[in-house]
């Protein structure tokens, strides 16, 4: 007869991130922070290399002085300029890019 271990079943461990007290709604802002700093970091591609770097610098530099808001509202807010910011970074390079072309 081959003994039986018996096994307590536990939830996993909750993440750090639920940890900090921040909820649904930060995890899920969280995600669209992530992927404006993504989009604007691709911006950068085509750019001489630097303008790319100092770009990147100051994105990362913006990025992690607003790492710790909590506020709802001011992250949304913070997002919304951020994708403002970005669209106008975009006709900037791209037009950059026509003068070259021309």
């Amino acid at each position: 007869m081959i003994p039986t271990i018996t096994r307590l079943h536990r939830a996993p461990p909750l993440p750090k991130f639920f940890k900090e007290g921040l909820t649904l709604d930060h995890f899920l802002l969280r995600s669209q922070v992530i992927s404006l700093y993504r989009q604007i970091l691709r911006c950068t591609k085509g750019m001489n290399k630097e303008d790319a770097k100092e770009l990147k610098s100051w994105v990362k530099y913006d990025f992690e002085r607003h790492r710790n808001e909590t506020n709802i509202d001011n992250i949304k807010a913070l997002i919304s300029s951020g994708k403002h910011q970005m669209h106008a970074l975009q006709g900037s390079v791209s037009l950059a890019h026509t003068a070259i072309k021309h």
